[in-house]
């Protein structure tokens, strides 16, 4: 049946094409334009292609409404039509042959639309069909998770859809990406720490290491390979996510592989994880560290208390795992000491217990020397300070003012606040980091948690938890608590995040028992997984080019110093494309500066020559872009000012529009978009406010800027245009000196 649809399918298309192009030629013959004429072969051959398919193709018997099905199927050749064109996009901008790009595309889009016709807009919707296909459905997907091979498969598909996903959201653009995640690696590799100074502020002295495959990757490849292979490194976390699931739903008996896997999935689906999947910002990458001690940990639990050296050793080596992620991104120090804690109440003999916390402590400490060992040391004998310009009031370096850094805005504001944080999380959407998101998982498992002591008061059965249980409880409540006093920025709670819907199904089946408890917790994970996919944020991103950063930088000398001014956005990233010899410093950065940074930054700008240039954000009018591609689609149209279509549009802007209008811009009587003159300032007074708010901060360096210099340069993140300022500067000469 299938291949005989097949079959028909490509006939219907290949007479589909010829009408297309019988009617675009037809109609370009009488003047029309190409995209005027492009949409009346296109809803031609989709009306031709319907007709021939509801009869030959899939047979339709009569029905609903004619008018339904046909918006149906115009729906779905729509969506593969785009298809095709995103796959031939694609092609094009990794630089491969466009030809291929066609064939890919057309293909891709050919399969989509015959599934989507087959499985959407021809099937039999009556009511007995739909209650069948609904109930087909669902066994398809019971058996599907069911099979034997079914989390060997969704191991396998993880990564590959995270690769996907990634792809789909397009280039990074995070805040931290463009201050430091691309500068660190080529600081490191070009040899700069001592050389440069701040110039991705204060975080221009985060451990560089996590940063290097992808600045490798974006560097030699295209754009998009990076952000495929970001994705799938992120997927890995369902693969760990899962083998801690079954080992724990295996401790009470036979593991249900479509229990783990949903609960895996579900996991995944957490609003920090989905807002950082395929990007840079390193919490998503770093949780696979944390996920893997504990899923090593979880499997070799039996031997880790009981007697023997096999245990030790395994808590060891996860302590290492922990350890190095925890050296990549400091911030994972608090799942190192959650899981410590969490070893101390295992069932084990007490005088076990603390050897298994001082293995795993030493593993950890290995893990961080690993990874992040040649850092400080490098920190310390560039700065004397391992850890510069942080907890300066202990290591103290002359350049970072004497303080310990931290960013104390997240913390809860009163011990009130602190016992109900769950719902502060969710009741405002900033509570805890700069990004909106509402993680409703943790209000939920607050009021299950008091339910569950409330029942264990009672009945003290319902405390009993197998081993694995406990480490992973234990692990998800210690973290939490120490999240919340130490950071509260809900970024770096990816991994506790993971893992609190594992902790939800736990204590339902506390609570309840059977079925019940199955149902219960299923639709309370599904309805938390639900909103956090439906109201997912980015931290940002663009639209796919073939490289990731473009910087257009004009004739400089070898030897100088770009001074990157940090007032207004982070402009790190554009480090590696000025000249290597020219030292890049910060100035009106985040960083502390101590008493000797003023000195230094005279010094470095001495040492090139007295030869400086500041760099500093130019502005853009995405709005008069955005005007001028509409003016591209309408000009092949050539229709009047005075015809039925423009006096309709321009109706329709005056009622919706305060910005847009339809005019005569050219004196050619033909139909334009005119965009109404803004209310705030012009791009170029917006330009010269910056350049003088720059020239103040340079003068706090004994600098002077030159702004008759000053001259704007294109650059790219992705496909979108960031511009930016570059103006001469001078020193200024103190009194008496013979220079």
């Amino acid at each position: 049946m299938i291949h005989k649809q097949i079959g028909w399918f490509a006939v219907v298309g290949v007479v589909g094409f010829a009408a297309d192009a019988s009617v675009l030629y037809l109609l370009l013959a009488f003047g029309l334009g190409p995209f005027a004429s492009r949409a009346f072969s296109f809803l031609t051959a989709v009306f031709v292609t319907w007709q021939l398919n509801r009869r030959k193709t899939f047979a339709v018997q009569p029905g609903e409404p004619l008018w339904r099905e046909g918006l149906r199927y115009l729906a779905a050749m729509t969506f593969g039509g785009t298809a095709n064109y995103a796959v031939y996009g694609a092609f094009v901008m990794a630089k491969w042959p466009p030809i291929l790009g066609l064939v890919a595309g057309t293909g891709i889009g050919t399969v989509l639309n015959f599934l989507s016709a087959r499985s959407w807009v021809f099937r039999d919707r009556s009511q007995t069909a739909r209650r069948g296909l609904f109930r087909s459905w669902i066994g398809g997907l019971n058996r599907a998770l069911s099979h034997p091979r079914a989390a060997t498969r969704a191991m396998w598909l993880a990564p590959l859809l995270g690769g996907m996903i990634a792809l789909l959201l397009g280039q990074d653009s995070n805040w931290d990406l463009l201050n430091y995640h691309f500068y660190n690696p080529y600081a490191l590799l070009g040899g700069r720490i001592g050389l440069d100074l701040a110039a991705a502020q204060f975080q221009s002295y985060f451990n560089p290491l996590l940063d290097l495959p992808y600045y490798a990757m974006v560097t030699h490849a295209p754009a998009m390979v990076a952000g495929f292979v970001m994705g799938a490194f992120h997927g890995l976390n369902f693969v760990l996510l899962l083998c801690i699931v079954r080992v724990v739903l295996g401790s009470s008996g036979k593991p249900d592989d479509a229990t783990s896997i949903l609960l895996s999935l579900a996991g995944c689906m957490g609003p920090a994880f989905l807002s950082e999947l395929g990007n840079s910002m390193g919490d998503n990458t770093t949780a696979v560290f944390v996920l893997c001690a504990l899923a090593l940990i979880t499997w070799q639990l039996r031997h880790v208390v009981e007697a023997g050296w096999r245990g030790v050793i395994s808590v060891a080596v996860g302590g290492l795992l922990m350890g190095a992620g925890v050296g990549l991104k400091l911030t994972n120090a608090v799942f190192a000491v959650a899981l410590c804690l969490a070893l101390l109440a295992l069932p084990a003999p007490w005088l076990r217990r603390p050897v298994l916390a001082f293995a795993f402590g030493l593993g950890v400490l290995g893990g961080i020397a690993t990874t992040a060992g040649y850092w400080f040391a490098t920190l310390l004998r560039v700065f004397g300070n391992p850890l510069f310009p942080q907890f300066n009031a202990w290591l103290g370096s002359p350049l970072a003012a004497p303080i310990a850094i931290a960013d104390t805005r997240w913390l809860p504001k009163s011990i009130w606040e602190a016992l109900l944080f769950p719902f502060a999380m969710v009741t405002d959407a900033t509570r805890v980091g700069e990004l909106a998101i509402r993680p409703f998982v943790w209000p939920v498992l607050w009021l299950l948690v008091v339910l569950w002591v409330g029942a264990a008061a009672i009945r003290k059965s319902s405390l009993m938890l197998s081993v694995p249980e406990r480490l992973v409880v234990l692990f998800v409540s210690l973290a939490f608590v120490i999240w919340m006093a130490i950071f509260s920025i809900y970024r770096y709670a990816v991994s506790m995040e993971m893992l609190a819907p594992l902790v939800v199904w736990i204590v339902v089946h506390k609570l309840l028992s059977g079925d019940m408890a199955k149902r219960v917790a299923a639709v309370t994970l599904a309805l938390v997984a639900t909103y956090a996919v439906v109201d997912t944020r980015s931290w940002g991103h663009q639209a796919w080019d073939t490289h990731a950063f473009r910087v257009v930088v004009p004739d400089l000398p070898v030897s100088g110093t770009i001074l990157f001014i940090a007032q207004e956005e982070p402009n790190g990233w554009m480090a590696p494309f000025f000249p290597p010899a020219m030292a890049a410093v910060g100035l009106g950065t985040n960083f502390p500066e101590g008493p000797a940074y003023g000195a230094r930054v005279r010094e470095i700008v001495e040492r090139s020559g007295g030869k400086a240039w500041a760099v500093m954000p130019a502005h853009t009018d995405e709005g008069a872009v955005r005007v001028a591609r509409m003016n591209d689609i309408l000009a092949p149209l050539t229709l009047s000012v005075s015809g039925w279509p423009c006096r309709k549009l321009s109706a329709l802007l005056q009622r919706v529009s305060k910005h847009l209008r339809v005019g005569d811009a050219s004196n050619t009587g033909s139909c334009r978009l005119v965009a109404l003159p803004p209310g705030g300032m012009s791009l170029a007074e917006a330009d010269l406010g910056t350049i003088q708010r720059s020239a103040e901060i340079v003068t706090r360096y004994g600098l002077v800027l030159d702004a008759t210099s000053c001259r704007t340069y294109e650059a790219w993140v992705g496909a979108k245009p960031r511009p930016y300022q570059l103006c001469a500067t001078n020193m200024i000469r103190q009194p008496g000196s013979s220079q």
